[in-house]
């Protein structure tokens, strides 16, 4: 009977577990949908990042995270002013490369971090109209 139970209890916690894992998949897609992001392309970025970490990591990916989304709130804080800084946002595409593929993630977090990286990259080609 206490096997049944134990074994009952880790398979909800297994589900449970898996079930806020989906959830957290399902609020990314409706965060990009339209063009409401946009503005916020850089605090959603960060927001991927924090997931990462939860996830995976240790300390050198840590320290990877860290700097990557130091930078983030920073090109945030310009976007929001609509200040563009080309050099930082570079900086920022590429330590996002290099958390991508130094770090220790699963391929679904590897996807999103790839995902976030390439709409930085549509954003450095198309500041100037980003907004229209």
């Amino acid at each position: 009977m206490k096997q049944f139970l134990k074994a009952s209890l880790m398979m909800l916690a297994f589900f449970g577990l898996n079930a806020a894992a989906q959830d957290w998949y399902h609020d990314r897609d409706l965060r990009f949908r339209g063009e409401e992001w946009r503005a916020h392309l850089f605090e959603h970025v960060r927001m991927d990042l924090d997931h990462v970490e939860s996830v995976t990591g240790g300390w050198r990916d840590r320290q990877r995270l860290d700097r990557t989304r130091h930078q983030l709130d920073d090109l945030q804080y310009k976007l929001h002013n609509r200040v563009y800084d080309e050099h930082e946002l570079n900086e920022v595409i590429r330590d996002l490369g290099r958390v991508v593929t130094e770090n220790r993630m699963g391929p679904r977090e590897r996807d999103i971090l790839n995902d976030d990286r390439r709409r930085m990259e549509d954003y450095r080609a198309h500041h100037d109209r980003w907004y229209r």
